[in-house]
Formats: C-alpha cells, structure tokens, sequence
C-alpha cells in the first residue's frame, strides 16, 4: 500500500523518501523476457551464508549468482 502511494508522486519528491528507507519497490519487479527460458528474483541463498541474492529459477530448482543449486517450490526459497 505505501509502495503504491509513493510510486503516484512525481519523480523529485520520491527520492527523499527512498533516503529515508521507503521504497518503491521498482527495483524488484518481474523483468520476464519474452521469449526467456528462466526467470531471475531475488532469494535467500543458505549456501552463501543466508544473504539475498539475485538468482534464477530452473523449474523449482534456484540457482543463486554464485552458482548454488537449492530446491525450492515457492518464490523466496
């Protein structure tokens, strides 16, 4: 819900807000290719020590950036 308040103020307005630790969410939108054969999102990654990383989904298997195969079924695994 804030997400959607902040994305309806223009440009400059947001920027000071996002300082303050209020974001937007764009960052973390769905940026499906037309056409790819997997998606990226973010995830926790327990191999590299439980950070959030970026990784892609195989199927239900991710694999993180570093290269670490884990078995998930839901987003965020």
């Amino acid at each position: 819900m804030i997400t959607d308040l902040v994305r309806r103020l223009p440009r400059p307005l947001r920027a000071p807000l996002r300082l303050a630790g209020v974001h937007t969410g764009k960052h973390r939108g769905p940026r499906a290719v037309p056409g790819a054969i997997v998606t990226t999102e973010f995830v926790t990654c327990n191999p590299c020590g439980g950070v959030e990383t970026a990784a892609t989904r195989h199927g239900t298997v991710l694999r993180c950036a570093e290269g670490h195969e884990q078995a998930g079924t839901g987003a965020g695994s």
